[in-house]
């Protein structure tokens, strides 16, 4: 130590700590770099990795104030640009986040985390050709980049282009072999026969004991589904449950009981409301909500209504969730949503004004939005009042095969982590059941029922009935979406991509014998 020059130790130091930081040790992290900051408060890389962890653990409004102190210490530094840009798109502040990428890319237009970065939010903001081109440029400056083939393969697949991102992902896997998350992407666009070289490939890459925690869940869900093209749905179960088992333990304080509180915290917060007095809190635009379960046919609605001339498909807007989430336990903006009068009506106002100005991003001339984030069931009370000439399509599906694919599809490990334990999730669709019936009671004919069974069976009927409830025309490409290049995101986007099929109806008995799940959410149904 005595004989390292300031300069050495500081290196030295940011070294132990990244290693720390790529380890997931976060925490720790976070103590060490105050320690660090407390003797060299001018060290912007330390700032970088304190921010950053703090982002991880989820608290992304103090990791944006170090960032902002860290760019009155040097205002054109890259690094610090770069990241509060990614900060603010996590934010959906997309606006700042934009600000900060191109100041960052102004200083150098060849900074291949800022271009990155700034293909992210392209590509949150569904402009995906231009997410390509930047994801492309960075390509071109470093081809072996795993984050950047992996950002540029998923988008690929997202606008269609699964022979581009099989290249890619077949290309990184070449360099490294045990990229998880390079095997599930390539798994997701490809049909697997059996004695597939993949699959033995991935197996084998399983049973090594470094992988980490999450890696081993990655590929145990890619796995799982290469057995379940192959038709072994013993092994297929098998691998699901071993993945979600894993993600299980990541989340090993998550309790079902805060699921729990959230919608007893809903139904408090709108059970005396009467809506009927918001109804002039009337806008412009007008906006869809496909709503329901993860996989209860949400991306098949949403493909039929954005091959419609008058709708802009969106995908997932998480701008209204995330803001709600943020402010649930805030009496002061709840309190407007319970008793209505004028003064809390302006501020009412003032929100939706708000979401309209977030959601500028979506560049359409159409006249409609559809959003089809599905969780946004949860929110159905603050959506009728915000904007109660919107249109709310609520999906449902048989229970136990949105049960199944619920379980056995990857989701992002952050989102739904109700979904990684059997009981967890029983115990989720019995809330919503129970929410769904409570806003029924509300406003009753605000809320369209769109059966998954029935559209499949009978799908120009009941595409008729969709656009009736929303006020459309019929249009011959609303049953021809299959032949529509709309961008898709979900977990199963190469099966979004095909026509209306009826494999997908009562999947779960063919893991019935292999899990009491089934039996569990007979029993809910019986008593909801």
């Amino acid at each position: 130590m005595k004989n390292l020059s300031k300069s050495d130790y500081l290196k030295s130091e940011y070294s132990k700590i990244n290693k720390l930081f790529l380890s997931g040790k976060f925490n720790l992290v976070i103590e060490k770099t105050k320690k660090i900051l407390k003797k060299n408060s001018s060290q912007i890389p330390f700032y970088n990795l304190l921010a950053l962890s703090y982002r991880e653990l989820g608290k992304i409004f103090l990791a944006e104030k170090i960032l902002i102190d860290a760019l009155k210490i040097s205002e054109n530094d890259q690094s610090v640009l770069v990241n509060l840009g990614s900060t603010y798109r996590v934010l959906i502040e997309f606006e700042k986040s934009e600000k900060f990428l191109n100041k960052a890319l102004s200083i150098n237009p060849n900074n291949i985390n800022a271009l990155v970065n700034y293909g992210n939010l392209k590509r949150d903001t569904n402009n995906y050709n231009e997410a390509i081109n930047l994801y492309e440029k960075a390509y071109d400056m470093d081809n072996k980049n795993p984050i950047i083939i992996i950002n540029l393969a998923g988008t690929y697949q997202i606008v269609g282009k699964f022979e581009l991102s099989e290249k890619l992902l077949k290309n990184l896997l070449k360099e490294n072999q045990n990229n998880a998350l390079a095997h599930k992407m390539l798994s997701t666009i490809k049909k697997y026969e059996i004695n597939d070289e993949h699959q033995k490939e991935m197996i084998l890459i399983l049973k090594d004991k470094s992988l980490k925690d999450y890696d081993q869940a990655t590929l145990s869900f890619a796995i799982s589904k290469s057995f379940e093209d192959q038709k072994n749905y013993e092994k297929s179960y098998e691998y699901f449950k071993k993945a979600n088992d894993i993600q299980k333990k990541i989340h090993n304080k998550y309790s079902s009981s805060q699921e729990v509180l959230l919608f007893d915290k809903i139904k408090k917060i709108f059970n005396k409301t009467n809506f009927e007095n918001y109804q002039n809190n009337l806008h412009n635009k007008n906006l869809i909500f496909i709503v329901g379960l993860p996989r209860s046919g949400t991306t098949l609605a949403h493909q039929i209504l954005a091959a419609h001339s008058e709708i802009h498909g969106a995908g997932e807007i998480v701008i209204l969730d995330q803001f709600i989430k943020r402010n649930i336990d805030n009496k002061d903006l709840t309190s407007l949503f319970k008793n209505y009068n004028k003064e809390r009506n302006i501020k009412v106002i003032e929100i939706a004004n708000s979401y309209f100005s977030k959601i500028s991003y979506i560049k359409t001339e159409k006249k409609i939005i559809l959003d089809k984030n599905p969780l946004n069931f949860q929110w159905l009370g603050f959506i009728k009042i915000l904007f109660p000439n919107s249109k709310i399509i609520h999906c449902t599906r048989n229970l136990k095969d949105t049960a199944l694919s619920i379980y056995k599809n990857a989701f992002d490990i952050n989102s739904i982590i109700w979904s990684n334990n059997q009981d967890d999730l029983v115990k989720y669709i019995e809330l919503y059941l129970d929410l769904m019936k409570f806003w029924k009671n509300k406003f009753p004919n605000f809320i369209y029922n769109l059966n998954y069974e029935k559209l499949i069976n009978e799908k120009e009927k009941e595409i008729k009935k969709i656009l009736n409830f929303c006020e459309l025309n019929w249009e011959d490409d609303c049953m021809n979406f299959n032949k529509k290049d709309n961008p898709i995101k979900t977990v199963s986007i190469n099966q979004a991509r095909k026509p209306i099929y009826n494999t997908s109806l009562n999947t779960y008995a063919r893991y019935k014998k292999l899990s009491d799940m089934f039996a569990k959410i007979e029993e809910v149904e019986r008593s909801c």
